[in-house]
């Protein structure tokens, strides 16, 4: 729902106007944008990744294998394309939108591999740490980061690699003031459910992952 809500209001530009009107279908005029490639509401404009984000890459820390089993918890340990493993403590607690850094960087659409992550976890080096700056939320945050062409902003061929400069640099819609505070207030209830059953299903998968061996090796046992 909530990418419906941004695929209507941003990419046909049907947000309510000031009469409450789909904007585009009711006439609203409209401009092209050279550094977009694309036809934006008149006197609407475009900024970078990097004048909305505050990226944290600098906090994250990778840990080997080794070090993991050292340290087993509750505490989610991401890596590019989600959680590898469970830790004992967190080095990051907030919110945030996750952006992979090299590796598997792109899905099959070749846009960009994106995970929002809430409360305490620990991220390692492989994905790109990044939280909106104020007047933006992580799920407008990563409703805008969907769609980058990868193939624009990658190094590398075979090691495919998406670095902070060229992902700072790349080109956004700039949504004004007003419309982006009216979608944050539409869109913030359904991010809060998302992230709540996100949470459920990451407790539902450790609870499976402990209790499957003890059932496989007859510690456990079902009763009918």
């Amino acid at each position: 729902m909530a990418k419906t809500i941004y695929n209507y209001w941003f990419i046909q530009f049907d947000f309510p106007d000031e009469n409450g009107k789909p904007y585009k279908s009711s006439g609203g005029k409209m401009s092209f944008c050279n550094e977009l490639n694309r036809e934006i509401p008149q006197n609407w404009n475009y900024t970078s990744i990097g004048n909305i984000t505050i990226c944290l890459d600098s906090e994250r820390i990778p840990l080997s294998n080794q070090q993991r089993e050292g340290m087993k918890g509750s505490i989610p340990y991401y890596g590019a394309t989600g959680i590898m493993d469970y830790v004992n403590r967190p080095i990051f607690s907030g919110n945030f939108v996750l952006l992979a850094e090299d590796g598997s960087v792109m899905d099959d659409n070749g846009n960009p591999i994106l995970q929002r992550v809430s409360g305490d976890v620990w991220i390692n080096n492989h994905t790109h740490v990044l939280q909106p700056v104020k007047g933006y939320s992580c799920r407008l945050l990563y409703l805008l980061l969907k769609d980058i062409p990868v193939s624009i902003i990658k190094t590398g061929s075979i090691q495919m690699k998406i670095n902070q400069a060229n992902l700072n640099n790349y080109n956004i819609l700039s949504i004004p003031d007003a419309i982006r505070t009216q979608f944050i207030n539409c869109v913030e209830p359904l991010d809060t459910k998302i992230m709540q059953i996100q949470q459920e299903n990451n407790n539902l998968i450790q609870f499976r992952d402990w209790l499957l061996p003890m059932l496989m090796n007859g510690q456990a046992t079902i009763e009918d």
